[in-house]
């Protein structure tokens, strides 16, 4: 470390040994959470999470505080069956390996999870990942996770959940800065304001992060072209609101992310620019009807430099350059709601979004440049309409209905090729236009039997139209991995059903038990074709293959499974003292698949068929406030035939913060604080990815009111 981090670092640990200044009385009424909270995710409608039938997880001020994680991709990992592509820190992953999956629905860069930003998509519209880094996790308020369909009224790309990340909201004035350093030279500066004044309210954020970070190849196999996965970014968040009246609310915001990673080798690296600019309102009528509008406007850039890998990891040559990757999108919602007949609170509301990306890249490296240059684009345009009931049937019963139709359309898509030497075009494919609907439904009853005993069941359906990127852009991974893309692609859809228990124990324990059943129809899966073998070879269609590559491509097989068992409990057995625990056992099987037989009966990519959540917090302002958390991820595999096995691991986080004064407070965190080696990614040639290392941070926080 350098000589500042050392300093800061030793500040840090010194601050957490002196006596706590202007420390307040603890709070003696602390009680369990997980079913007061209000949310708004699973119904687009603000409800107690005890009068929603769907298994939903609110994680809160009081969560990320007591988290060791620096990025909200880390945090929600806390969340049993939320993972990402490879279980890599979204730090140092490529972005295509960032797209969240919940229940088993991932392994591939499109997700089946739809990522919220206070009600707005977030997904990368072209190619369905997120980009993480645009929302530095000291924006976040609380982040609302509808595990499955019950959901379903935010339709396409929902068909595996909703994640609603929330801000605050601008009531007073408030500014907080925190300053960190720590291992691999690694340093985070943040900001976040609020003011207000009459009737107008403003939030800003902003964030820098930068470290050399650490080489992710295990040292048995390391060669002379890896080198560490580093990363820089910049974010910025903003947000004004004005009220006029007490009825009325306007808002304007937008959010700006400068992203820049070296991907583990010397030549191997990418840079995403991603803004956007948000507006809307909400307004509330005499007779108790409302409405809600948002509009927004959305544009991204991206850089990504590939190579491929000699089998000794001694050489790499270039092997295609995305030197200009543009995406622009653009979307509007409108929402009307109102109790009628006192028992019932009807919604209904539309949505639309329309994205136009292309991907401009150079292949084909060879006599020391390349000779092929690819251009794809096409526009797609989502449209979707719902009606919401929540009825409550009395104090002790709710029902939740809703239905939903969606409509897509893909146009003016076209993949060239040229030969670069020449000028001479050897591929021209313009793909007809395609366009499809889907009719989805959900139907949830919750009932509290008695004062501790909350039943509640549901069915659903819902859906994911293939993105831009799945349909008629292929794609390169480490390893010397091709993926081909396929435009004939149907879309997914999944019909499923919950039903789970809420118990209250006592007044310091509450479980929540949860089983579901789902069923997904033309899954699309990267499908393995064949392997290069030790020499590479021409494989269809994906071209040539490099030595210990793999052909793969995109495709709608028939019929996959997943069903499992969620349980989490939090207790508080103290006023100090929180307990956490949570499991999520989810096997998957693909059932069906007539045109790749030798799928049928393996567990989809990625997913580990266990996995667990144990964390620990202790809160006393006078002396130290400690969060640990351990998870546990089980086996799972890292390709669709299961041939590439992944071990399963354990690892420790843990954070200590102490109030120094009453607006100023020292932490330091430790992730995976036995340093323990896994495996996140593995491919067919034997070249291995493990996950972070041990990292020591520590840091400082004012807050100022």
């Amino acid at each position: 470390m350098t000589q500042m981090n050392c300093w800061l670092m030793t500040v840090t640990f010194a601050a957490l040994t002196v006596p706590a200044a202007g420390a307040q009385q603890p709070d003696t009424t602390k009680k369990p959470t997980l079913l007061d909270a209000a949310i708004i995710t699973a119904t687009r409608v603000s409800q107690a999470v005890r009068e929603v039938p769907a298994n939903v997880a609110v994680l809160g001020a009081t969560d990320i505080q007591r988290s060791a994680a620096r990025t909200v991709s880390d945090f929600l990992r806390v969340i049993p069956g939320y993972t990402t592509k490879d279980y890599q820190s979204s730090i140092v992953s490529h972005p295509s390996r960032q797209a969240p999956a919940l229940r088993g629905l991932g392994g591939s860069s499109a997700s089946r999870t739809l990522v919220l930003l206070d009600g707005v998509p977030m997904n990368e519209p072209f190619a369905g990942w997120v980009f993480w880094p645009r929302v530095p996790l000291a924006l976040v308020k609380q982040a609302e996770v509808v595990r499955g369909g019950g959901a379903g009224v935010w339709g396409d790309r929902a068909l595996g959940g909703v994640i609603n990340l929330i801000t605050d909201e601008p009531r007073e004035n408030t500014l907080t800065l925190t300053q960190t350093s720590g291992s691999f030279n690694s340093m985070r500066s943040s900001a976040v304001a609020t003011a207000k004044r009459g009737k107008v309210g403003a939030l800003f954020a902003a964030e820098y992060f930068d470290t050399d970070g650490y080489i992710n190849v295990p040292e048995g196999i390391r060669g002379a072209i890896d080198e560490k996965v580093d990363s820089r970014n910049s974010a910025f968040f903003g947000k004004v609101t004005f009220d006029p009246t007490s009825s009325l609310r306007l808002f304007v915001g937008g959010n700006y992310l400068d992203d820049f990673r070296h991907n583990g080798t010397a030549l191997r690296d990418n840079t995403t620019i991603a803004r956007d600019l948000r507006g809307g309102g909400r307004l509330l009528t005499g007779d108790g009807s409302l409405f809600t509008a948002t509009a927004y406007l959305g544009s991204s850039a991206y850089e990504n430099f590939f190579t491929t890998e000699a089998l000794d990891r001694q050489t790499e040559t270039p092997n295609l350059n995305q030197f200009d990757v543009p995406t622009h999108s653009s979307g509007a919602q409108v929402q009307w709601s109102k109790e009628v007949l006192r028992a019932h609170r009807l919604t209904l509301g539309t949505d639309l979004s329309f994205v136009d990306g292309e991907v401009n890249e150079d292949f084909n490296f060879n006599t020391g440049s390349f000779a092929s240059r690819r251009r794809v684009f096409g526009e797609q345009r989502l449209t979707g309409f719902y009606l919401q009931d929540a009825l409550s049937l009395g104090n002790r019963s709710h029902i939740l209905a809703s239905v939903r139709h969606d409509r897509f359309r893909n146009e003016s898509a076209r993949r060239t090729e040229r030969n670069l030497r020449t000028g001479a075009t050897t591929l021209d494919t313009l793909y007809a236009s395609t366009s499809d609907s889907r009719t989805s439904y959900s139907l949830g009853l919750r009932h509290q039997a008695n004062r501790s005993v909350g039943l509640r069941a549901s069915v659903y359906s819902s859906f994911r139209s293939p993105t831009l990127n799945e349909l008629y852009k292929p794609f390169r991974e480490a390893g010397n991995i091709i993926n081909e893309s396929n435009p004939d692609l149907k879309p997914e859809s999944l019909t499923g059903v919950d039903v789970g228990a809420d118990l209250v124990l006592g007044s310091s324990v509450v479980t929540r038990l949860t089983a579901f059943y789902s069923v997904v129809r033309d899954p699309i899966l990267e499908v393995t074709l064949a392997l290069a073998g030790a020499t590479g070879r021409n494989i269809a269609p994906c071209g040539f293959v490099p030595a210990g590559g793999t052909c793969r491509r995109r495709e709608n097989i028939d019929e996959f499974r997943t069903s499992g068992i969620e349980a989490e409990l939090e207790a508080r057995p103290h006023r100090y003292w929180t307990l956490g625990a949570s499991y999520s056992w989810n096997p998957t099987e693909i059932t069906k698949a007539a045109t790749q037989p030798q799928l049928v009966g393996k567990t989809a990519r990625a997913t580990a068929t266990h996995q667990g959540t144990a964390i620990v917090g202790f809160d006393h302002p006078a002396i130290v406030s400690l969060g640990l958390t351990t998870r546990f991820v089980g086996s799972r595999f890292d390709d669709d035939v299961n041939a590439l096995p992944l071990e399963s691991f354990v690892v420790t986080d843990v954070r200590v913060s102490r109030r120094l004064t009453s607006s100023a407070s020292a932490f330091v965190t430790v992730e995976n604080v036995f340093d323990r080696a896994y495996e996140v990614t593995k491919v067919a040639n034997g070249f291995t990815r493990i996950g972070g290392p041990r990292f020591i941070e520590g840091g400082l926080q004012y807050r100022w009111r």
